[in-house]
């Protein structure tokens, strides 16, 4: 009877905190029952589960958000620049810290060998697996294996920094190009020239240090066989566009800390006694080290890619097409469903194919300035607001300062139009005393916060199973010939259907939400009351700033990154941003909605391990590719 007692006094208490913590899900029928029908090891379990989700939330909404930042904002802009003089939003250098020695790689730096394995290293690759590389390791350094074959980098990278230590053998055999000879190989074609230049007369394109083949060092301070020597090398990759080459290669190397090459343009990839002409390639390469059968040895190998200084949001200048001249501002910031990866997609869907001007934000670390979903304090770039015509917002239960947060409520009091996607409807949780409280989706005055009082709802539940029942978009009948679903056939995404269930009366709903039974769009519908009715997955509708001015918003409960591999969402969002503008009588349905580039979307799911965004290393011109 006592461990019943304490059995009870356990599932109340958990019951307890749920309805506290999760007071959305504690009213549904499938999570009573489980509480009910758990034992008391599963009930505890539990706790310590969402006892610890509730410490990883505290953690999360405990982060310090980056202050105002000085400057100004009406100085002249700098000639061939997107900034102004002293210009408050240019974003200030991350701070990295340095090594404690010099030579010695900084925090942020990717270490390619540290002296003790060659895992980052291959020989080659068969049957699309790397084979280990055969070189030796000892005492901290790896020396060439004659005759074993040269080796690269299994990571491929481009504009970097590039640091790396070798001596050429201490027992002098040979002359010429039989002394020491290796080769540092940058992407696998370019070379900056291994050899022992001590006393050691040979043609000067082939020194030390020389880009092997087309310039020779501005001087030669090479060291004597058998000491350590250092090349430190700021490496520009070349730039292509289709099959023209529109920037060569460019290096500048110091070698021992001396300058032998400045900004130097290279002609061409490396070629032994002719000249070869660029290729195109992807911008990114494996580094190569030669072996030319002579047992030179390396050490202390590492990268820092080099960064540009406004990549603290992604801008996508619009070609030609019915949204030219036209801003579009998409801001992205969740932790689940990969908004990092959706929204540049949909950028370059909006520019490429329809004309747009594009600006993508992210949720930005300001302590690494890396993307970092998980950092929700932080949105840089919401200055861009100011000049956009359509604002499409995927963020998750942020919490901005107050300094960001104006930039948004200016927009909205200006009436202008709104596209929210996914999570959009929980787009902030910010605190009750603070200044722009009413946004937050579970605002008591402000009902609702920003997703009901403009989207149209706030989050309410998942309405289908999460990652086990996936959603088909059905055409709502009597609006089946409103502009946004021109061309709009076939709407499936795995992501589960949201509860909307306070969607005002000026609301059209487009779209309804089926649940399938599994994961696959070929999966029939469940045969339960969840269907009947169906919920709403797509709408429009309009809001009234406190201004009076109304503006336009389409909102779907669809839109995680992997939903976008749907043609039919991807030609319905496409569609809602020209209907948000203005533009319905220019909506054919024929539009392009094709994918821009590569896309390999992630599925959805949280990322709570603390070391995954910085290992991932994410800056928002890897979404430009």
């Amino acid at each position: 009877m006592r461990n019943r007692r304490v059995s009870w006094s356990m599932l109340s208490l958990v019951r307890f905190y749920l309805f506290v913590r999760f007071p959305h899900l504690i009213g549904r029928p499938s999570m009573a029952k489980a509480v009910r029908t758990y034992s008391l090891s599963s009930v505890a379990v539990i706790l310590s589960l969402v006892c610890v989700a509730s410490l990883v939330a505290e953690t999360t909404r405990a982060q310090t958000p980056p202050r105002e930042p000085q400057g100004y904002t009406e100085t002249p802009m700098l000639p061939g620049q997107a900034w102004r003089v002293h210009d408050k939003f240019r974003p200030r250098p991350s701070i990295v810290k340095p090594a404690d020695e010099i030579g010695q790689p900084p925090a942020d730096a990717v270490v390619l060998f540290d002296g003790k394995n060659l895992d980052a290293w291959a020989v080659g690759q068969k049957d699309g697996a790397f084979i280990p590389a055969p070189w030796k390791v000892e005492n901290g350094y790896m020396e060439i294996a004659p005759g074993k074959g040269s080796i690269f980098t299994r990571q491929k990278f481009g504009d970097c920094q590039l640091h790396i230590e070798f001596a050429t053998p201490t027992k002098v055999e040979g002359s010429g190009q039989g002394r020491g000879n290796s080769g540092v190989i940058i992407m696998g074609r370019y070379e900056i020239q291994v050899l022992d230049s001590y006393d050691n007369d040979t043609y000067a394109d082939g020194q030390a240090s020389a880009i092997y083949g087309q310039y020779p060092p501005q001087v030669n301070v090479a060291r004597g066989p058998g000491q350590w020597q250092s090349y430190d090398i700021i490496w520009e990759a070349p730039r292509f566009q289709g099959d023209k080459l529109v920037k060569p290669a460019k290096a500048t190397v110091f070698h021992n800390g001396v300058l032998v090459h400045h900004a130097r343009e290279l002609i061409g990839p490396m070629a032994h006694q002719e000249t070869h002409p660029y290729t195109p390639h992807e911008p990114v390469g494996p580094l190569l080290l030669q072996d030319h059968g002579n047992q030179t040895r390396f050490r202390n190998i590492w990268y820092r890619p080099l960064r540009n200084d406004d990549e603290q949001w992604l801008s996508l200048p619009g070609s030609e097409g019915v949204g030219k001249g036209k801003n579009v501002v998409l801001i992205a910031g969740d932790e689940e469903y990969r908004s990092e990866e959706a929204l540049p997609q949909l950028a370059k869907i909006l520019s490429k194919h329809h004309g747009f001007n594009c600006t993508v934000l992210f949720p930005i670390n300001p302590d690494s300035g890396i993307i970092d979903p998980n950092y929700s304090s932080n949105i840089p770039g919401l200055h861009h607001l100011d000049k956009a015509d359509l604002m499409i917002i995927a963020t998750r239960f942020r919490n901005l300062p107050d300094w960001q947060m104006a930039y948004i409520d200016n927009y909205l009091k200006a009436g202008k139009p709104v596209i929210g996607l996914r999570t959009a409807t929980h787009a902030f949780n910010i605190p009750g005393n603070a200044k722009y409280a009413k946004y937050s989706w579970n605002n008591k005055e402000w009902v609702g916060g920003f997703g009901q009082q403009v989207l149209g709802d706030t989050w309410i539940s998942h309405h289908g199973n999460h990652g086990s029942e996936s959603t088909r978009g059905v055409i709502h009948d009597p609006l089946k010939d409103h502009p946004v679903l021109r061309g709009v056939k076939d709407v499936w995404g795995p992501t589960d259907v949201y509860g909307i269930v306070h969607l005002p009366e000026n609301s059209k709903v487009l779209l309804q939400g089926q649940i399938l039974k599994g994961m696959k769009p070929t999966d029939a519908a469940v045969e339960d009351k969840r269907n009947s009715p169906m919920m709403p997955l797509a709408w429009v509708r309009s809001y009234k700033s406190e201004s009076g001015a109304e503006g336009r918003v389409f909102c779907t409960t669809m839109g995680a990154s992997i939903d976008l591999e749907s043609e039919g969402l991807r030609r319905l969002i496409t569609n809602a941003s020209i209907w948000c503008v203005g533009l319905e009588d220019k909506i054919k349905g024929d539009e392009n909605v094709a994918i821009v580039g590569e896309f390999k979307p992630t599925f959805f799911g949280f990322r709570n391990d603390p070391k995954f965004w910085p290992e991932k290393n994410l800056h928002p011109a890897d979404f430009g590719k």
